[in-house]
């Protein structure tokens, strides 16, 4: 999902993320404008995903109205931050609000128009990194359930059906992420050379999967839909936000090669 620009500098991890906040040029009161105005974003984009699936955007019926406890606590447990799956949907529609939010920021801290045309090219790629990995993740898990259940003997015992399926389903989610990344990084070095007309971007680094922790999240939740790999996928809006952090923080002197 959220990714480096394939274009910094070869000294640095170029499809892997760096510190937007430790890298950024920008004062600390402007970092906060960006970060502020991501959050939005990706909050936003986490709205109209959750519009998109029924769930109403109206206070009184996100919150309610009582203070008891337990209402507060059947709100929580029906609301669609603790049901929704952060499969592919969500993650791209959060992603993109995330990078929308992030670029809205870097625009009101600086007017300067290459640096705002970095910050642009820096979103699209961002957008990229973010959609491929996560949408070959999820459809490769969804073959290998697939394919375990035509294919393996359904009549052995219930732990080895379970077996049967996750098996191929894991291989496959996993087999979906790398293909994901690399094919990522193929298609933002296109962009970045034939649409930015930017130097050429290397070939990925074993490095560069560090960047992809919320992609793991997803992969292991498509794999085992536990009460842990619940709780760990709650993160992934905020990993998404450090793509955002760094669309608004890019400038001319920290993309170029």
């Amino acid at each position: 999902m959220s990714i480096n620009p394939v274009s910094r500098n070869q000294n640095r991890t170029a499809f892997g993320h760096n510190n937007p906040w430790a890298d950024s040029p920008y004062s600390n009161a402007k970092k906060f404008i960006v970060a502020g105005s991501t959050a939005v974003g990706a909050f936003a984009g986490m709205a109209c995903h959750a519009k998109y699936k029924g769930y109403s955007l109206n206070p009184k019926k996100i919150f309610g109205t009582s203070l008891k406890p337990k209402d507060i606590y059947n709100k929580i447990k029906k609301s669609y931050w603790n049901k929704i799956d952060f499969d592919d949907g969500p993650v791209i529609s959060i992603g993109a609000g995330s990078c929308l939010g992030g670029l809205a920021g870097g625009y009101l801290i600086d007017k300067d128009k290459e640096n705002r045309k970095a910050k642009k090219r820096e979103a699209f790629l961002q957008m990229t990194n973010i959609t491929l990995p996560i949408v070959f993740t999820v459809k490769m898990s969804e073959w290998g359930e697939k394919l375990g259940n035509k294919y393996w003997d359904k009549g052995r015992a219930k732990g080895l059906e379970t077996f049967r399926t996750k098996l191929p389903q894991g291989i496959f989610a996993m087999t979906g992420l790398f293909a994901g990344v690399f094919t990522a990084n193929i298609v933002a070095n296109k962009i970045n050379e034939l649409v930015f007309h930017q130097g050429k971007g290397r070939p990925v680094q074993a490095s560069d999967f560090s960047a992809h922790l919320d992609d793991f999240c997803v992969t292991a939740r498509q794999i085992s839909k536990s009460k842990l790999t619940d709780y760990i996928q709650k993160l992934v809006p905020i990993a998404l936000m450090i793509a955002g952090n760094e669309v608004g923080n890019t400038t001319v002197e920290n993309v170029d090669s």
